[in-house]
């Protein structure tokens, strides 16, 4: 019987020792509070997340982040309808908190930040983490003294002949709102998208067209002289220039913009301190770090990054540029993304 007694003794103990370990609020073994952010993996996206936002906030909020990752929506939702939430703040794209408010993510306060982003960008489960403009660029050395001047040159064979590159598995980034802007239709008219007009505007340049299957692929024929038009979002604009592809110009005509947020998954163990972190890293200083580490333009409208000179020729959320910038409707992505994902696939292989 004193040996069960010790046992039990020894059990008790034990449990409560992993309590403390584990306890509420995601205290960790030293006691101090945790959490797990996902990102996408290395490169300068996850390293100006980061410098810029995650380890300030560690000294800050005397909190130790935890990065995980790649971010898969699909994951995030197994995890939520299991029941056994692991993540507590997850980069994703814009429909999803649009689309899955109180059902896999959780609302959001924003506090005081609520007005320091642009227009229709802010969500009830979604705040914006990064803006990326999609950027009509030309190869210098092609094209000389006499470059393209607007959009609508990139789907002119007759003036501009050459080989054209895009990134082809995404079309939510721009690249269908770039075809009809070309055709001259008003941004305040842009949607609902006409998709059929825009797939007739790249029929024009489809011989002429590489459909990049990543965004390293894109940046490989932009560096090796392959291509001499490009549609390319900003933050891999910067990356070519940083891998030598200085020859490559940009034309700032209309310029459409994209982004990702920060989600909270439904059940994460750890929803104050990571809306804590979200409105921390929405802050100007840190939208500003980011920015400057990662090459993605900052989610904050009054943030004031420190651009380098190659960062400088690619940076839509530049003010002098404001007036050519559209942002894409995120409430009819959300509706119709998964029919025109499946169209844009099709047309590609038809």
């Amino acid at each position: 019987m004193r040996q069960k007694r010790l046992h039990l003794t020894a059990a008790i103990g034990m449990v409560a020792t992993l309590l403390t370990a584990c306890g509420a609020g995601g205290a960790g073994s030293g006691g101090e509070r945790t959490l797990t952010f996902v990102s996408y993996g290395k490169g300068a996206y996850q390293n100006g997340q980061e410098q810029g936002w995650l380890r300030p906030f560690e000294t800050s909020a005397k909190a130790k982040v935890r990065l995980d990752g790649p971010s898969d929506n699909a994951k995030l939702k197994t995890m939520v309808e299991a029941g056994n939430v692991t993540w507590d703040v997850v980069d994703t794209d814009a429909f999803l908190p649009r689309d899955s408010c109180g059902t896999l993510l959780e609302k959001i306060d924003a506090g005081d930040l609520k007005n320091s982003f642009p227009p229709g960008t802010l969500s009830d489960c979604g705040v914006p983490a990064a803006f990326f403009g999609l950027l009509f660029m030309y190869n210098e050395r092609t094209y000389g003294d006499k470059p393209p001047t607007k959009l609508a040159d990139f789907f002119d064979r007759k003036t501009f002949p050459g080989k054209r590159v895009i990134f082809s598995k995404d079309p939510t980034i721009g690249v269908l709102e770039a075809a009809v802007l070309a055709e001259g239709v008003p941004a305040d008219s842009l949607y609902p998208l006409d998709v059929d007009r825009a797939l007739g505007v790249y029929d024009r340049i489809r011989s002429d067209t590489t459909f990049a299957q990543t965004y390293g692929q894109q940046q490989q024929i932009m560096v090796d002289n392959q291509a001499d038009l490009a549609l390319v979002v900003s933050a891999r604009a910067y990356s070519v220039l940083q891998a030598g592809g200085t020859q490559w110009k940009p034309v700032w005509d209309k310029v459409p913009m994209s982004w990702d947020t920060l989600v909270i998954p439904k059940g994460s163990p750890n929803k104050a301190l990571a809306e804590e972190l979200i409105r921390f890293a929405s802050q100007p200083e840190q939208a500003a770090a980011f920015a400057q580490v990662s090459g993605a333009g900052a989610a904050n409208t009054t943030a004031k990054p420190l651009l380098n000179d190659l960062q400088a020729q690619v940076n839509a959320m530049d003010p002098a540029h404001a007036e050519k910038l559209l942002y894409t409707d995120a409430d009819w992505w959300t509706q119709h993304r998964a029919e025109v994902v499946e169209r844009w696939s099709k047309w590609q292989i038809s």
